[in-house]
């Protein structure tokens, strides 16, 4: 078999490698068998070395494109809770598999891999000649990110957080709203990026990992990965300055049943009145929003102190399929959620 041949292999044993939809759970991180296969295709593809890489990656379409992606990222998370330098070089061999710089997260996860990498003694300057090797045109762009790490302290600086819950320690991707340019005559500059923090003083995560699991123990719904998010002003009846609420944190995923109705859960934490680190100095009791909350047609919440749970079902836009889930059944899962005491 020529190595053009070997290479379209590997792609065509790729294609087949498709995650399902809870492998890009970086909270309530699951093995997947999928893994292994897709390490074996990287370690596969590295070995028919540049010209072999160059061939693969140019002949990747979008669907792969996000299984090798994703598979870099499930491995830098395994790399963390296993403390092994072996998932940071997958993830690294992954990325340089990618096809264009853009494929690449270098601000957050690449970063986040070599900051875990040099935490156990990985050397940086070997990974940065090793993706140059693998991909040429991206090593300058790599490059940097490896210079970048002398003014890398902490994990926060790569938009990762690492949470803590008792599936073992997860990352949240905190959200980044890249600043635009602005309009004027003379070209004004442009705007700062607007990234949002996550510092709860409860353990959210484990509060929203808690209702998730509860809700997928139910076999009423399946729910999604859970990621960052914001609390619209809109979803609780009131007019507050700007378009979502403060908080300390956020955080939500997705229920679906059987019918295909769906649930967006947001778990979130409120600044007390006398927190002065928001820029909006803007402060809401919690079971006052709750109220206004559930005064919103097919809408549930409930709270306690500082933390509010909304269930928010989602209209369905199918006009074969106009179903919309009653939130008011799972309630009590969200009020046994807040009561768990390894959320505090």
């Amino acid at each position: 078999m020529s190595a053009t041949e070997r290479v379209s292999a590997l792609r065509d044993q790729l294609a087949e490698d498709v995650y399902e939809l809870n492998a890009g759970e970086f909270i309530r991180y699951r093995p997947e068998v999928n893994d292994d296969a897709v390490a074996g295709v990287v370690r596969s593809v590295v070995a028919e070395g540049e010209e072999g890489c160059d061939a693969f990656r140019h002949g990747l379409d979008s669907d792969e494109v996000d299984t090798l992606r994703l598979f870099a990222l499930r491995r830098t998370l395994l790399a963390r809770r296993s403390s092994s330098l072996g998932p940071i070089y997958e993830a690294m061999d992954a990325f340089a598999l990618l096809p264009t710089i853009n494929d690449v997260p270098w601000d957050s996860w690449v970063k986040g891999a070599l900051f875990l990498s040099r935490g156990i003694g990985g050397d940086l300057d070997s990974m940065d000649r090793r993706f140059a090797d693998l991909n040429p045109d991206s090593a300058p762009r790599c490059h940097v990110a490896v210079e970048a790490m002398a003014r890398v302290n902490e994990l926060a600086q790569c938009h990762l957080v690492e949470v803590t819950t008792n599936h073992g320690p997860g990352f949240l991707e905190t959200l980044v709203f890249l600043g635009k340019p602005t309009f004027g005559l003379w070209g004004a500059p442009r705007q700062a990026d607007n990234a949002l923090t996550y510092q709860p003083t409860t353990n959210l995560a484990q509060l929203c990992a808690s209702l998730a699991d509860a809700l997928d123990s139910s076999g009423k719904v399946t729910t999604g990965p859970i990621g960052q998010d914001q609390l619209a002003a809109t979803s609780f009846s009131l007019t507050a300055a700007g378009s979502y609420l403060p908080t300390l944190g956020c955080l939500s995923f997705v229920a679906r049943d059987v019918a295909g109705a769906a649930l967006t859960v947001f778990v979130a934490e409120l600044p007390a009145e006398t927190d002065d680190d928001l820029d909006s100095g803007v402060h809401f009791d919690a079971a006052a929003l709750a109220t206004a909350a559930s005064e919103t047609d097919g809408q549930v919440a409930v709270a306690d102190a500082s933390r509010v749970i909304l269930l928010s079902p989602q209209p369905s836009f199918d006009d074969e399929l106009d179903v919309v889930m009653d939130a008011h059944e799972f309630e009590d899962f969200a009020r046994a959620a807040l009561l768990e005491p390894t959320a505090r």
